[in-house]
């Protein structure tokens, strides 16, 4: 009896300990926050009798003006710092709804907790700033306009300084006072009909834009937002506001930020203002939006994922080699095949020489040289005819001299180039817009590896790499002459060797490969229905399938798996079982694949 007794009070005691632990470690699990900023396409224009059906039940009105999400706590267009539950609204108008509405019922319906959303949204304003605008309120983040000038509820112009004094706001009356903390986890955003008129800005605002954001975040709360998620829609083709260079502008941020997350709205509907959202646009939208934001935060937890890189490696580099020296065919060439690695190299067809008996220039390589290397698996590209400056020729002379490159490498090698390198690093807003069509990707940020490097900044730049799961373009011209030679040579064989030392950890890929993979991966998102032997996944990718082919590596973070047999259509998938994780190869396009695994 006297056992028992004691037995009895161990166990209450442990089940209040361990209720205590639990209950604190719940506690201290952060509050979500979401930002949500833009135009009209953000603050609302579609009636709330068009809200979608599984929405409607929680209307208290038969006009669905009133209502109340579970969950989801709003502060819109107000500088107090008070949130209020959310119904869709727009600041404008009584009963309108868009995107967002959208985004936080998943959201909701994932977490199944009280969330917070930080809301400013303003119809018709740009980030430019017109001088002839009636608005008058910009989103521009020019650092001296800003000193300038003061938020609009303080008399100024600047629609910028509203939203983040609302989000200090916020923080300060209420989020900071939750006993949990809190965490911001994303910054959704429309916006760019109205810089119709700044169309060759609007990469450089818009860039600035989303800087300013994170910038102040993490200067305000102390923790590190420079990576803060950053998911935006482009703009309809059939908006009458539609500009190319703004959607350009946009896609060259979402390819050069890793956390940016363009979503494409170009083929979708709008009201019969040409301007606006119809009902079917905003819940895409916010379909496609709360995809993106539940992969990156993980509200609904999964063993699979999409690898960052193929085998699930750490990091990539890719290998570029700009104007077609002749020593990249007799250096080069040799010592990436002994290695297994395959190289880019970027051609200026108007150097190149005929033949080996037909030298024009000795520096310069030929056509038939590059097409053994090409038979090699190596990337033969465009770097641009005569390499003709962006910024010092007009764009009919840049396209002129883009295409007759294209058609050079076409004849000569026999595949079409699908990347493109730009001469003098020169872009510019029209000629990125130009040169992105029909394209993979163009090289926007690269690492010069020849000029003063050594092997030690080289093998930093590798650790780094490795340390941020980075994609590392590393760029170079001459080996012993010509721009950035390498002051000895052997420093970059030795870098190589480094590398391919670290290959079980480094994807080594030329850069179609590598940022076909990258795009791919960022805008593949998948469905997870778990089953009574394993799990089916489906994935759903929207890019060009003839020109985006890379398999993407799935992985299956489960360890001890016996066996797995995993099959996508008619085609059966060859698993690679590691102690901790699963990787098999997949098509993104080629719909479910289903999963059977079976545990030691």
């Amino acid at each position: 009896m006297e056992k028992r007794t004691y037995h009895l009070v161990f166990l209450l005691l442990f089940a209040f300990i361990s209720s205590k632990i639990y209950g604190q470690e719940t506690k201290k699990k952060p509050a979500h926050v979401l930002i949500t900023a833009g135009q009209s396409n953000t603050d609302g224009r579609v009636s709330n009798t068009l809200l979608p059906a599984y929405i409607k039940p929680w209307a208290s009105d038969s006009l669905y003006v009133k209502g109340n999400y579970p969950f989801c706590k709003i502060s819109q267009n107000d500088g107090s710092g008070t949130f209020v539950p959310f119904w869709p609204k727009g600041s404008i108008t009584e009963g309108r709804w868009t995107y967002d509405a959208i985004v936080y019922y998943h959201f909701a319906q994932a977490l199944q907790e009280d969330f917070y959303v930080v809301k400013w949204a303003v119809g018709g304003t740009s980030i430019g700033m017109p001088s002839d605008s009636a608005k008058g309120r910009y989103w521009y983040a020019n650092p001296t306009w800003l000193s300038q000038t003061s938020a609009v509820e303080k008399g100024g112009k600047s629609l910028l300084l509203s939203f983040t004094d609302a989000i200090d706001a916020a923080i300060e009356q209420t989020l900071s006072q939750l006993e949990q903390g809190y965490q911001i986890d994303a910054f959704l955003w429309h916006q760019g009909e109205s810089d119709d008129r700044f169309a060759s800005n609007y990469y450089e605002n818009l860039k600035q834009v989303v800087a300013y954001v994170r910038q102040h975040l993490t200067a305000v709360t102390g923790k590190d937002y420079s990576t803060l998620p950053f998911i935006f829609g482009s703009i309809p083709k059939a908006n009458r506001h539609y500009q190319p260079l703004v959607e350009a502008g946009m896609q060259r941020i979402a390819e050069e930020d890793p956390n940016a997350y363009l979503i494409n709205m170009g083929h979708m509907e709008l009201q019969k203002d040409r301007t606006h959202f119809n009902e079917k646009a905003a819940e895409y939208l916010g379909q496609q939006m709360f995809k993106v934001l539940n992969q990156q935060i993980k509200l609904t937890p999964t063993e699979f994922r999409i690898a960052d890189y193929q085998g699930d490696k750490r990091c990539a580099i890719s290998y570029t080699f700009d104007d077609g020296l002749q020593e990249h065919y007799t250096l080069v060439n040799p010592r990436l095949n002994a290695l297994g690695f395959r190289g880019t190299f970027w051609i200026n067809g108007s150097k190149i020489n005929p033949s080996a008996d037909h030298v024009v220039d000795t520096t310069r390589t030929t056509w038939q040289n590059l097409r053994e290397m090409a038979r090699a698996g190596h990337e033969i590209s465009n770097h641009g005819w005569a390499h003709r400056n962006f910024g010092r020729f007009s764009l009919e002379e840049i396209k002129q001299d883009v295409s007759q490159n294209d058609s050079v490498l076409y004849a000569e090698i026999g595949m079409q180039p699908l990347t493109f390198c730009y001469p003098n690093n020169t872009k510019t807003p029209e000629g990125f817009a130009f040169v992105n069509e029909n394209r993979v990707g163009t090289r926007l940020l690269q690492r010069s590896l020849g000029g003063k490097s050594t092997s030690e900044s080289l093998a930093q730049w590798v650790a780094d790499l490795m340390e941020s799961r980075g994609w590392g373009v590393g760029m170079t011209h001459g080996i012993t002459y010509g721009y950035d030679k390498f002051s000895n040579p052997a420093i970059f064989w030795k870098h190589l060797q480094q590398v391919k030392a670290q290959e079980d950890k480094i994807w080594i890929g030329t850069f179609r490969e590598v940022v076909a993979y990258i795009k791919e991966r960022k805008y593949t998102t998948y469905d997870v229905e778990i089953t009574q032997d394993g799990m089916i996944v489906t994935p759903h990718l929207t890019l060009d399938k003839t020109l985006f082919t890379e398999k993407l590596t799935g992985v299956i973070d489960r360890s001890g798996v016996k066996k797995v047999k995993i099959q996508q259509g008619e085609k059966i998938l060859k698993p690679q079982l590691l102690p901790d994780k699963v990787l098999f190869d997949f098509d993104p396009y080629g719909g479910r694949i289903v999963m059977q695994i079976e545990a030691r």
